[in-house]
């Protein structure tokens, strides 16, 4: 989506909130990329430009959100992340591979498998995400396998 495209839809009435949701990066993350991107908001007007040099409408948002530490998320199209997901090899590592596209996911798990693996992650610096999902890569390319 570009900067083009969130102003107008601001400008038809719809929430901050509600497009950050949409685009998955949140509230916050959105106004600041909007402020990076040269525009002030004000009760009165709205987000308006004023910023130097020419109004970035056909810039993606995404060229003015500062990616986080905790994960790099990256928000393309379904079409782009068929593409990328293809390209995907199940069994690399996942420190090796860039520009992962994360889906918060929550589901309840055993207290103690829990507990064991906290304790496994800490033991071997890793995060506890890291250690989910590469069982999950193996788990699956065994299913696969045995098709």
């Amino acid at each position: 989506m570009t900067i083009g495209e969130i102003i107008e839809e601001l400008k038809q009435g719809k929430g901050l909130a509600d497009i950050g949701k949409e685009l998955t990066v949140g509230k916050e993350r959105l106004s600041k990329a909007l402020k990076d991107a040269g525009y002030l908001y004000n009760r009165k007007n709205g987000w308006t430009f004023t910023g130097t040099g020419q109004e970035p409408l056909n810039k993606a948002y995404t060229e003015f959100i500062v990616s986080s530490k905790r994960a790099t998320t990256t928000n393309i199209t379904t079409k782009e992340r068929t593409n990328v997901d293809s390209k995907i090899d199940l069994n690399e590592p996942i420190k090796e591979r860039t520009n992962v596209i994360r889906k918060r996911s929550s589901f309840d798990i055993d207290v103690e498998l829990m507990k064991d693996l906290k304790i496994q992650a800490v033991i071997h610096g890793k995060n506890v995400y890291e250690i989910v999902e590469n069982a999950i890569r193996k788990e699956l390319a065994e299913l696969k396998k045995n098709k």
